[in-house]
């Protein structure tokens, strides 16, 4: 019931963000999508599996092969031609290479395909770290330009005010204290808009490291995902790891030695310069024996990665439902900050209003008028920042979810 509320509430905030003045569009989420797209190219990480990729598709073309290593061929050759010369003559050609046996075999196809299975997930679940980053930097971007046009609309503001201040000081209305007070808040808020630009300048600055891109697409609310991906990238990843720790430990158990060589000769030979050349084929197999010196470190490095694999899939389901819950609560606070930061503000415009009226009408002076101005840039401030926040959660929750853009 609680999921279901935190959806429906999201949606209406949802409309709220929309009807707000900032650049919303449906088109959004592909820009955010061609973002993330952009920043996996630019990504070290991401070449780097792309190319184990290969790696791994070229372990499993390796492991399909029933020869175990690289064969070799030999020549060998005896004469008597440097000592008695009796006309000994005797030539050997052959051809050997390490087999896999029937277990071996399989086992090791099954490494491969976990292998493979692995880097796929790792796959999956760096690009969902990546969208992660891409959606933090972009809403980063949001409020920061946000809070710019909050304090450009500030600075215009105040700018009228201190034009109307100094106007009714050379008419003799106010004193010239207030002419200098007004002037005071105009240089506070060009001070406040450039530190605003500043935030902005630095925000773009790092998600355009991050995509290349020079601007962020169409702001836009992420609708929420009514359900987690399936398989979740990260719950995928951890499992993968460990399926492919479990068949290591297969191929320990099933190499207990070097894989048996199996060879085959061919020899030409002769006695005397009178006697006739014979020809023969032999066959030869070599089986190596494995040791507990050789079998032991391999057997308990293989345990140690199921160990490891093990206990990093259990901390990984149980960091991923506590993340999602988090990212739940965030949503709900947001939503609520949202609805508190849209009353005050409504509140404060309201009183500014009848603050500039009795201000106007002289009922009201310039330090109350300029206090309630400031009242009403924080809570303007505050509102916009919340609508980003409540942004900003939806695509947390969503990046929780395993949901990519």
């Amino acid at each position: 019931m609680r999921a279901r509320f935190l959806i429906y509430r999201s949606c209406i905030l949802s409309a709220m963000v929309l009807a707000a003045p900032m650049a919303f569009s449906q088109a959004g989420s592909s820009g955010l999508k061609a973002a993330l797209d952009a920043a996996w190219q630019r990504s070290p990480q991401a070449r780097t599996l792309e190319a184990r990729r290969d790696e791994a598709l070229a372990g499993r073309e390796a492991a399909q092969s029933w020869i175990a290593g690289s064969p070799t061929v030999g020549l060998a050759q005896r004469s008597d031609r440097w000592t008695d010369q009796n006309g000994v003559r005797e030539t050997e050609v052959s051809v050997a290479a390490p087999i896999w046996l029937p277990g071996q075999k399989a086992a090791r196809n099954s490494l491969a395909q976990s292998s493979s299975d692995d880097v796929e997930a790792q796959i999956a679940n760096t690009r969902l770290a990546l969208a992660g980053e891409v959606r933090e930097r972009f809403w980063a971007v949001a409020a920061a330009r946000e809070a710019l046009s909050e304090a450009e609309d500030h600075q215009h503001h105040v700018e009228a005010i201190a034009d109307e201040v100094l106007r009714r000081v050379k008419a003799g209305d106010l004193a010239r204290t207030d002419g200098m007070l007004a002037q005071q808040e105009v240089l506070a808020a060009l001070g406040a808009v450039t530190t605003a630009k500043a935030k902005l300048q630095d925000a773009l600055a790092r998600y355009r490291i991050l995509t290349g891109q020079a601007d962020i697409p169409t702001l836009d609310v992420e609708p929420i995902a009514t359900s987690m991906a399936e398989p979740h990238p990260r719950i995928s990843a951890a499992r993968t790891a460990l399926q492919r720790s479990q068949a290591s430990l297969q191929v320990v158990n099933s190499t207990r030695s070097e894989p048996p060589t199996v060879g085959i000769s061919m020899r030409r030979e002769q006695d005397n310069f009178a006697s006739p050349t014979s020809r023969s084929v032999g066959i030869a197999v070599q089986i190596p024996f494995g040791t507990i010196a050789r079998n032991r470190p391999l057997e308990t490095a293989a345990r140690t990665q199921i160990e490891t694999a093990t206990a990093e899939a259990a901390q990984a389901d149980a960091m991923l439902k506590a993340d999602i819950e988090l990212a739940r609560q965030q949503l709900e606070a947001a939503s609520q900050a949202l609805e508190a930061a849209s009353a005050r503000a409504s509140l404060t415009r309201h009183h500014t209003e009848l603050i500039e009226k009795a201000f106007k009408a002289g009922e009201r002076g310039l330090a109350e008028l300029l206090r309630s101005q400031t009242l009403s840039h924080e809570a303007d401030v505050a509102e916009r920042q919340q609508k980003v926040a409540v942004g900003l959660a939806h695509a947390r929750l969503n990046q929780a979810l395993g949901i990519l853009p």
